[in-house]
């Protein structure tokens, strides 16, 4: 059974707690084809006659603040057509999760990963394919009679390999950014009926038509318009902080702006924000929708509600790196999208949304509210939430154990909601953990002593196997959740994955802490 679809009518069997990961659901797609070498600059004379003049000063460029914007950003006179452009902010320094990434072979890029001690003068690495030659051979092996020299190469291959795998999954999935329109566009409202309804807005499918470019999008309403008049123009909250955030799959992404008056079959008044992903559903109609199912088949409702929280934790996780904290993590708050080109009922794309709350960090003062709030969130996906408000003010009561996933979820959750904010584990750390959760390693290798590098190289050459094998047997492409489990084997270092699991399976804090 494939876990994209619905389970059918005979429940699956449970995962023991020390093997956590189901089969893939998905189908991979093959190595990337080589990318082509820049092409080489023209050679010129230095002594042209048009060089004669000296050459022009540099033009100073002004740094951004990194205070967040204000109403003054999105002024109109019809509303707020001048969104500010999408923008690429510094990160701040590293924080010490990230710092354990460096140490390791594993997470190292691939100018750094040596492999087979080839030097950089060298033959390209990644060149070497099953049509390499026999006589070129050694020209990537330092001794072909060694099988430590061959193990070296090929490993550094394997990750080589499920990296292409990784960004080609994730551009396809993704696909291109819609842009922000131009001159010369109209537009087709599709449903008088919104498509989805979130905590602070409604959605309204939308056609862009441009001369020969057809874009599906929806209209963000906020709910804000609708409640006195003066609000009709007025900027909505966090939509221009919202505007120069990062791209990310799992933010949800702004592209231009609905002019007043655009649609006069509109079912709103006033502008409208134009957004590029078609939201289906929030996770709370998620969670209300599956309440049967999470009682006949619990391991197949729980593994998506993993699945949705590793793709919570990619968007914090990018939020924190700049000094943004969400601050409103509520299932009706995470819209529920159809990933690019895959099929409905296959594992949905989750976007933040609304950043109404959202404010800086101070690194000095971890404050971990998002984290707090991603255990509450917790409670409520695996519908617990109703017992914890009861428990408002005492200690969050245990979580039902329901199958490998709630077993696992049990142990992350106490230690989200711990009083003090910096004995909160940080979102990367979380997000590490359920990526554990998924697809091991489980407990029992942890209890064993066992090192963890031999198995990530184990599982880093298995992936693409099995991702080749259901490629080549029916033909099904390739889906989300193969693009996150490849994004864990591309990034996951023994150091990381060690600290993940002792989180997990480590002595949980006392109550009240």
């Amino acid at each position: 059974m494939s876990d994209s679809d619905p389970p059918a009518a005979t429940p699956s069997k449970e995962l023991p707690s020390s093997s956590l990961h189901y089969p893939y659901s998905n189908l991979g797609e093959g190595r990337a084809h080589l990318l082509p070498s820049k092409p080489c600059r023209p050679r010129t004379s230095r002594l042209s006659s048009t060089s004669l003049a000296p050459p022009p000063l540099p033009q100073k460029t002004l740094c951004r603040t990194r205070s967040l914007p204000t109403s003054k950003t999105l002024h109109s006179s019809y509303g707020y057509s001048s969104l500010p452009r999408r923008e690429h902010q510094a990160s701040p320094g590293q924080t010490p999760w990230d710092k354990l990434r460096k140490p390791l072979l594993e997470s190292r890029s691939l100018e750094e990963l040596p492999r087979g001690g080839v030097s950089r003068l060298g033959p390209d690495p990644r060149r070497l394919t099953f049509a390499t030659p026999d006589w070129e051979l050694g020209h990537f092996f330092q001794d072909l009679g060694s099988p430590q020299e061959a193990y070296k190469v090929l490993r550094g291959c394997q990750l080589d390999t499920l990296r292409c795998i990784e960004e080609q999954l994730g551009a396809r999935l993704a696909g291109p950014w819609p842009g922000r329109g131009g001159p010369g566009q109209s537009f087709r409202l599709l449903d008088s009926e919104p498509c989805a309804e979130s905590g602070d807005a409604w959605y309204y499918k939308v056609v862009r038509i441009t001369e020969d470019t057809w874009h599906l999008l929806a209209a963000k309403v906020p709910k804000l318009w609708s409640v006195t008049p003066k609000a009709l123009h007025a900027e909505p909250p966090g939509l221009a902080l919202q505007a120069t955030l990062k791209p990310h799959f799992n933010v949800q992404s702004l592209c231009g702006q609905l002019p007043a008056g655009t649609l006069p079959e509109a079912p709103w008044q006033g502008p409208a924000a134009l957004v590029a992903e078609v939201p289906t559903q929030t996770v709370a109609d998620w969670v209300s929708a599956n309440k049967e199912l999470h009682g006949s088949h619990p391991g197949w409702y729980e593994r998506r509600v993993c699945l949705l929280l590793l793709q919570l934790c990619g968007a914090l996780k990018q939020l924190h790196l700049d000094s943004l904290g969400h601050g409103d993590l509520r299932p009706e708050n995470l819209l529920l999208a159809v990933p690019r080109g895959q099929p409905i009922g296959a594992l949905p794309q989750l976007l933040l949304t609304n950043f109404a709350r959202t404010r800086s960090l101070v690194p000095q003062l971890p404050a971990r509210e998002d984290e707090l709030q991603l255990g509450l969130l917790i409670y409520e996906m695996l519908g617990q939430g109703p017992a914890l408000a009861q428990a408002r003010g005492s200690s969050a009561p245990p979580l039902p154990i329901r199958s490998a996933y709630s077993l696992a979820l049990a142990r992350l959750t106490p230690r989200l909601l711990q009083a003090a904010p910096d004995h909160r584990p940080p979102v990367a750390q979380v997000r590490v953990a359920l990526q554990t959760i998924l697809w091991g390693p489980g407990p029992k290798l942890q209890a064993q002593g066992l090192p963890l590098g031999p198995w990530l190289d184990i599982h880093r050459a298995l992936l693409p196997l099995e991702l080749a094998e259901r490629l080549a047997g029916s033909g099904e492409a390739a889906g989300l959740e193969d693009w996150l489990c490849c994004q864990y084997m591309t990034e996951a270092s023994q150091h990381m994955v060690g600290w993940a699991l002792e989180l997990l399976w480590g002595e949980l804090p006392a109550a009240g802490d």
